[in-house]
């Protein structure tokens, strides 16, 4: 049976499983849905047509499923849905999607951990097992892949993608595209997240690979440059690299510069100041 604190709001349209343990002065407004196994804790806040799965841990004062933030929005029920054993830590908020309909749901995979304060915006796309650190924000449409992190204090800009295995340093402003495998630090990509990758169960192979793809990045004036070279090279028949380059062709952004060349850059002005 349920564990609902008698404090607790929870409208007639809401759909719990017989496990959900709901805490002090939660609010659960809407269509809402909740797995088996799921708690929410005190003073969160659920709202919408919300799918949540099972095991997932939410708050407190956490605010899921809430209004998308746009200025066009007409009030409509409109869509979230949240995979299993899913960590939503205080003062979180995930917002629904803009548009009625489940192929255009704001979606969350399993086994993501979204750390305090952080925020999803509407529309967003994030797969399984992604690290979201305390303050980092994705604006709207932002789609990331699996096992991607993002520190404390990141903005992603709407409709930015990030690819799998991707790390993301604190307080980067990020408004281009993160290639799968990527590690981002002061303004670009400063490399390939080794670590992220050993872990993942990337072939030792795969990863020298990615080492070589970055570093023709580093050394190539331009993107299109750099593309033309590694499909040259053996290593375009990696698997991994072959998804790198799938990713960089499709971008509609464009990717994160080098850092290399964001500091030949900057050395370029600071002589001509």
């Amino acid at each position: 049976m349920a564990q609902i604190h008698p404090t607790v709001i929870i409208d007639r349209r809401a759909q719990l499983a017989d496990d959900v343990r709901v805490d002090a002065y939660a609010v659960i407004e809407g269509a809402v849905k909740i797995g088996a196994g799921t708690h929410v804790k005190p003073h969160s806040v659920v709202k919408g047509h919300t799918v949540i799965g099972a095991n997932c841990q939410i708050g407190p004062g956490a605010y899921v499923g809430l209004d998308p933030q746009h200025l066009k929005f007409d009030g409509a029920e409109t869509l979230l849905m949240i995979g299993d054993n899913v960590v939503i830590r205080e003062s979180v908020s995930i917002h629904r999607a803009f548009k009625l309909g489940e192929e255009h749901a704001t979606r969350i995979g399993n086994g993501c951990f979204f750390m305090a304060t952080s925020h999803v915006g509407h529309d967003c796309q994030v797969g399984n097992d992604v690290v979201m650190a305390n303050g980092a924000m994705l604006g709207g449409h932002v789609n990331v892949g699996d096992r991607v992190f993002i520190g404390g204090g990141t903005g992603v800009h709407q409709f930015c993608q990030i690819g799998r295995l991707a790390i993301v340093a604190g307080n980067e402003a990020v408004s281009r595209d993160i290639p799968p495998f990527a590690a981002v630090r002061y303004g670009g990509l400063k490399g390939y997240n080794a670590i992220g990758c050993r872990r993942a169960g990337i072939p030792q192979q795969s990863i020298h690979a990615l080492r070589r793809v970055y570093k023709t990045l580093h050394e190539t004036r331009t993107t299109s440059g750099a593309l033309a070279a590694i499909r040259a090279s053996a290593d375009a028949n990696i698997p991994e690299v072959a998804e790198l380059l799938t990713f960089i062709a499709n971008s509609k952004r464009g990717i994160q510069p080098s850092v290399r060349w964001l500091a030949t850059i900057t050395r370029g002005v600071e002589e001509e100041d």
